[in-house]
């Protein structure tokens, strides 16, 4: 009773004061006014604060903070020191601590001056009343209520004053001042004191000096006219003020005083870009994250609704971002492949055995191109916002596919000791290939003069693609296919062709496997380098698939606690290969680092296993390999058009392999790893060393031929063809002759009139692909 009665009362003093000046009081009785006052809703509904979301690291680092169009960072009051809170009261609301919400002196000296204007020119607002207009302002979804929320009337007073009164009755003082600090404007797009601090000062909140405080305080009667960014007069100007009304009320000494006056106002205002992500630590990383939330139907129906939670929903994001992998790949990529050379490197880490992806990260700066081109015609080769570790159709994995033919042809089987002949040039009737003119083509090896017998681990060291492709005619392309799909590769590329023809295919429209696909085999389809770290993965995993897995966990603050949300997440880890085959393609795998394409480059001083991996024409290199705790891939292009702008004349080099700066990044990425977590050497499978098996041939009878017709003769029957005499002759006689019985891969002399013994196969012995020969990366392609 007593309280309505008070309330009553002060409701017809308000209405009168703040009627006053503007009706002359015609027709307002203090009555009447209280009637309308006690009919305004009293409990103010606060709405959620604006909050940026957080992405934090593996280690609770923060990696990137998603700023909106508010800023803010809530801070309890005891983090504010004293002197804010002083700065602000005094000059803002000096009588907080003794009114009731509505400041009734205030408003006395508001009807004099308002009376004076015949308007409303001040309103003696309270901390109290201002905060319920800030609330009003934020909750407003229309611009209608915007506009109810900022006008210049009564009413609005009425509003305010109403609200003020309950939330002083409801909160305390300390509560009050607490809300009023984290949601009040300053200016430089920062709501609340915490985010004031940092963009004017770069400091936390908890370390304000006295001029500073007292600058920050000045901003929240007009930011923008205030702002010491834009007008440093007038903010020097407004802070005294706010210093003389500190040492008015006995908050601030003479001495102080003086000081703070002449001390320069200091900002420190650290760059920041439009897009949050191009601030992070792992921005490439970030900006991935950004995108599966936003696509993410299970945090909200839409992505606007996505887009508003992830700005304004003060969210925390953990993620599976190791910060010691993210600065290994990413230092380890651009000092071996700057940034301003033409060629982007992605890189590519996850953790076998839980598909955790530790590092994604590439050798160029995250923003906009500075010539506003697309990437396909960009001059800007140090700037982008393509994530290539993760795009599925940007480049071929050249010979690093391999690894899923070996998979799939020991699940069929066949033993490492399958012995081929591979030919420089073998055309395949099973798998038919054409030239870029329609005309039938062989698959080739790089070299004319490779040829030889291989087992399936030699073949695989040496990366021959003749071998490979007769194994892909045992084996069938669409078990490749649907090997790699297995082991992790998700790229609408590795689907089957027929798949794509269904109409409600996300890969509608997309070329995918055929089962003549020849060059599948050896890497022509496109695949993202992720799908290549989690592949590879799969293998140090002993058979178990983890699908890439990115964020942790996702909370949003709720009434002081922290509210799980839910979030689409991968399936669960599934054993996909039997672990005996995994381990064996491991130990084929290792002699590809021991003593294959990748022996000059690949060592980390440890057991390891991976492959090399050139696309056709050099179009993209590539390295993907793993030990026990870490599986990472590495691809190399061009991303203006891998095709049009080969990897030729790259940093020195002619012509760029897998085995060349792709394992370069790939070795140093691992190592850097593996030195900062410290971990233990854990052992690989033992590694294979299956030579081929050499069976008996039966020489064929080639006298009468042209030298390069024998030669050809003899490598398509498996033997291998040393000539004497001249090299455009014709062959006049043969040892062994013709109708004898010889291992295959052995050498048949030519006998042509003049000159000495020539040795086909060159004479470093790059040529030689069988037991002994040493051979570099240029296997990884083919030609026409």
């Amino acid at each position: 009773m007593v309280g309505a009665l008070f309330a009553s009362v002060a409701a017809g003093l308000v209405v009168a004061l703040l009627a006053a000046p503007v009706v002359g009081l015609a027709g307002i009785t203090a009555k009447a006014g209280a009637d309308d006052w006690l009919a305004l809703p009293e409990n103010l509904n606060v709405t959620a604060l604006v909050e940026p979301s957080r992405i934090l690291d593996a280690k609770g680092n923060l990696v990137a903070t998603l700023v909106g169009e508010q800023y803010r960072e809530v801070v309890p009051l005891a983090k504010v020191p004293v002197v804010m809170r002083q700065a602000i009261i005094d000059i803002e609301d000096a009588r907080f601590y003794e009114h009731s919400g509505v400041d009734y002196r205030g408003m006395i000296r508001a009807y004099l001056a308002n009376r004076e204007s015949g308007g409303v020119t001040q309103g003696a607002s309270t901390i109290t009343q201002q905060y319920v207009k800030n609330v009003l302002i934020q909750g407003a979804t229309t611009p209608e209520e915007r506009e109810a929320a900022t006008e210049q009337t009564v009413d609005r007073k009425l509003r305010e004053a109403r609200y003020a009164l309950y939330l002083e009755e409801h909160l305390s003082k300390d509560e009050i001042l607490e809300r009023y600090l984290n949601i009040a404007y300053f200016g430089d797009g920062a709501y609340g004191i915490q985010a004031a601090a940092k963009r004017y000062f770069s400091v936390d909140v908890s370390e304000l000096t006295l001029p500073q405080a007292a600058l920050l305080a000045g901003l929240v009667k007009n930011p923008t006219a205030y702002n010491p960014a834009l007008h440093p007069e007038a903010a020097v100007s407004r802070r005294g003020l706010v210093l003389a009304a500190m040492r008015e009320h006995g908050h601030v000494g003479d001495a102080d005083l003086a000081a703070a006056k002449a001390a320069p106002v200091g900002l420190r205002q650290p760059p920041r870009s439009t897009d949050s992500c191009a601030d992070s630590s792992a921005p490439f990383f970030c900006d991935h994250v950004r995108r599966l939330l936003l696509d993410d139907r299970t945090l909200a129906p839409d992505e606007n609704a996505a887009r508003k939670l992830l700005y304004e929903g003060g969210l925390t994001i953990r993620t599976t971002l190791d910060p010691v992998a993210q600065g290994a790949a990413t230092s380890s990529a651009r000092e071996i492949v700057p940034p301003g050379n033409r060629v982007a490197a992605g890189v590519a880490m996850v953790r076998p055995g839980t598909g955790e992806v530790l590092a994604l990260t590439e050798n160029r700066d995250f923003g906009e191109v500075a010539d506003g081109q697309g990437p396909e015609t960009t001059t800007d080769f140090v700037h982008t916002k393509e994530v290539y570790p993760v795009k599925e159709t940007a480049f071929s994995p050249g010979s690093t596919f391999k690894t899923f033919a070996l998979v799939a042809a020991l699940e069929k089987g066949l033993p490492l000791s399958t012995t081929f002949m591979a030919p420089a040039c073998y055309t395949s009737e099973k798998l038919p290939r054409k030239d870029d003119r329609g005309k039938p083509a062989c698959y080739a090896n790089s070299d004319p003069n490779e040829a030889g017998l291989f087992s399936l681990t030699t073949a695989t060291w040496h990366s021959v693609n003749t071998y490979y492709i007769q194994l892909a005619e045992q084996v069938g392309i669409l078990k490749i296919a649907e090997m790699a799909r297995r082991l992790g590769v998700k790229s609408c590329r590795v689907q089957e062709q027929t798949a794509n023809l269904r109409s409600d295919s996300p890969c509608k429209g997309t070329n995918g496997v055929s089962a003549v696909d020849g060059s599948f085999t050896i890497g022509s389809n496109e695949i993202s380098t992720l799908d290549l770290a989690t592949a590879y993965a799969t293998l140090a995993a002993h058979g178990k698939r983890c699908d890439p897995r990115f964020i942790t966990s996702i909370t949003q603050r709720v009434g002081g606690a922290d509210r799980p949300l839910d979030f689409d997440q991968p399936d669960a880890c599934e054993q996909v290969l039997n672990p005996r085959i995994a381990d064996t393609a491991t130990s084929v795998l290792e002699g590809v680092i021991n003593q294959g394409t990748a022996a000059g480059n690949g060592r980390i001083g440890r057991p390891a296993a991976g492959k090399t991996g050139t696309a056709e024409g050099y179009s993209a290199a590539s390295f993907a390999g793993f030990i026990p705790q870490l599986s990472t891939a590495v691809t190399l292009a061009d991303p203006r058009g891998p095709t049009m702008y080969p990897l030729r004349d790259v940093l020195g080099k002619r012509v760029v392999y897998g085995g060349d700066f792709p394992t370069m990044i790939w070795a140093r990425t691992m190592t850097r790893t593996i030195e900062g977590q410290q971990l233990p050497v854990e052992p690989l499978p033992p590694p294979d060393n299956t030579q081929p098996v050499a069976p008996l041939g039966v020489v064929p009878n080639v006298v009468g031929k042209s030298v390069p017709e024998a030669v050809t003769i003899l490598q398509g029957s498996g033997f291998a063809a040393q000539v004497a005499g001249n090299q455009n002759g014709v062959v006049v006689a043969q040892n062994p002759p013709s109708g004898s019985q010889l291992f295959l891969g052995q050498p048949v002399t030519l006998f042509v009139a003049g000159g000495g013994p020539f040795q086909v196969d060159d004479d470093d012995n790059r040529g030689r692909g069988g037991p002994g020969g040493g051979q570099r990366d240029a296997w990884d392609w083919f030609f026409d």
